[in-house]
């Protein structure tokens, strides 16, 4: 008796399959230029702020170096970074910190 049910919930979950991809399979009616609109002023809320806000998480895991990035150039524009604090590839070769202070050091002026 339970290999009959068993069966049965196979076939139940087999026939649901089929009928939803035949579901999906239908194309969808024409819209009005109004059911268009309201969709459209619908479409914009709190589900757009948390689909962004869920990529960009997604983003932070996948390359956590073009986020932080990203918060360098927010802080660089809001004036809050320190050039002292980090110095990369792109610096310019007569404005590097150590070179000042080792000239400064060798007139003894440090």
């Amino acid at each position: 008796m339970g290999d009959w049910i068993g069966l049965g919930i196979i076939l139940l979950v087999l026939g649901g399959g089929l009928w939803g991809l035949s579901y999906l399979g239908t194309p969808p009616k024409p819209l009005t230029p109004e059911e268009f609109e309201r969709r459209v002023k619908q479409s914009q809320g709190w589900m757009t702020a948390g689909v962004a806000g869920g990529m960009h998480a997604l983003q932070k895991l996948i390359n956590p170096k073009a986020a932080e990035a990203v918060e360098v150039q927010k802080d660089l524009r809001q004036g809050y970074y320190d050039d002292q604090q980090e110095t990369g590839d792109g610096d310019e070769p007569g404005s590097n910190k150590m070179d000042s202070k080792s000239s400064q050091v060798e007139d003894g002026n440090a």
